[in-house]
């Protein structure tokens, strides 16, 4: 009985050490007087929030993630709770209300009461089904767009 182990400690067993200063946000826009830097630490070190990853302005290895609110690349982003939108850990902090402000809506959805949460980089089937889903949608947009096109107009991807 003693033996029992949760998932929370073995999760936490697994995770790669932080390094500390992917557990400090420097790109902040406004200063955040409520930031609780000790316990951002800790969400960061226990894997319940994504590291703030250093940024990057293009994803040259293909791999990285863009932030929709700063549009910086990140080797991973933590997810909407609601939509699975993907945003970095410091625009996340600028969004969250602070001890005198109301709730946030998510920034994408405008479901009330947004949370995220932090899974890790997307998996390589996960990144495909999204590119296969946005290709769907790109030729969706050019279908509707030629069935409707202006005869001599030139239409652009």
């Amino acid at each position: 009985m003693g033996n029992v182990v949760s998932a929370v400690q073995i999760r936490r067993r697994l995770l790669p050490a932080v390094e500390k200063r992917l557990t400090r946000p420097r790109r902040l826009v406004r200063e955040l007087p409520d930031l609780d830097a000790g316990r951002l630490r800790r969400l960061i070190r226990c894997g319940d929030l994504a590291p703030c990853f250093d940024a990057t302005e293009d994803a040259a290895d293909g791999q990285a993630e863009e932030c929709p609110i700063c549009f910086y690349f990140y080797p991973s982003l933590n997810r909407s709770k609601c939509c699975g939108k993907g945003i970095c850990t410091e625009c996340f902090l600028q969004l969250m209300p602070s001890k005198t402000s109301k709730a946030v809506h998510c920034p994408f959805c405008k479901t009330k009461f947004y949370a995220i949460e932090y899974r890790g980089a997307h998996t390589t089937n996960e990144k495909n089904i999204k590119q296969e889903g946005e290709q769907n949608v790109n030729e969706t947009k050019l279908r509707v767009h030629s069935k409707y096109q202006i005869p001599g107009e030139i239409v652009l991807p």
